[in-house]
């Protein structure tokens, strides 16, 4: 009997530290398969994983916006309208993720043409509501590291124009037209182009005018910059 008892309190003992070490483990286990680390993902669909989110039944364009969803929101492209680009010109142009312009190149040969015009497009990808979350973009073009123009506008949306008090007509331009040259080049070059932008969120509902205008009474929330993507131009040498 008392050799009984004995292995009847040493089997006891056994099964509580297995379902002890067991059962801790199966809770470990089940914890990490419900928070996966991404490792073995490629990068797309991590992208794709860390912004997706289940359908609520709330459009999240009404949801709080902050200045990183502003600059994740915006791309601006900075290109040569293909009516300007002559016929025996070559471009190279690559994408980044989510196929965005990442770098575009532009080779021309002689004869150079006279003038050059590129634009700069301020594309939004709509997940904001400007009307809401009002932004200024104040922008520079730079070539070669210095500035030789710059622009500004305040992101609306287009249905909202007429109930502005004092609309100014240039305020929510998206696109702009900037000149390479306006006299015919002589000697070959490469020259390297961008945009950098600064971007400014302003309390919800701000009057687009005053923002445009910056008269001092209104002041942004938060601030950030962005860059566009390079544009180089290349003139290449006689007879190549």
């Amino acid at each position: 009997m008392q050799k009984l008892n004995y292995m009847f309190f040493i089997t006891t003992i056994i099964l509580c530290l297995t379902f002890l070490f067991f059962g801790t483990s199966c809770n470990s286990y089940f914890e990490n398969k419900e928070k996966p680390d991404n490792k073995g993902l490629l990068k797309e669909e991590q992208n794709f994983l860390s912004t997706y989110k289940p359908p609520s039944g709330v459009d999240n364009v009404s949801k709080n916006k902050n200045i990183g969803d502003v600059e994740s929101d915006l791309q601006i492209l900075f290109n040569i309208p293909s009516e300007n680009i002559p016929h025996n010109a070559k471009v190279h142009q690559e994408e980044g993720a989510h196929g965005n312009i990442s770098r575009i190149e532009v080779e021309i040969p002689y004869p150079y043409p006279e003038t050059m015009v590129a634009e700069v497009n301020v594309i939004p990808y709509g997940r904001i509501n400007y009307a809401e979350y009002p932004v200024r973009i104040d922008g520079k073009i730079i070539r070669d590291g210095k500035v030789i123009d710059e622009f500004k506008t305040v992101l609306i949306d287009g249905e909202n124009k007429d109930t502005l008090s004092n609309p100014i007509e240039t305020m929510s331009r998206t696109k702009f037209a900037i000149k390479l040259w306006d006299t015919p080049p002589t000697e070959s070059s490469s020259t390297l182009w961008y945009v950098q932008a600064k971007l400014r969120l302003y309390p919800p509902f701000t009057e687009a005018s005053k923002i445009f205008t910056d008269d001092g009474t209104v002041k942004p929330l938060e601030e950030t910059e962005i860059l566009g993507n390079p544009l180089r131009i290349t003139l290449l040498k006689e007879g190549m």
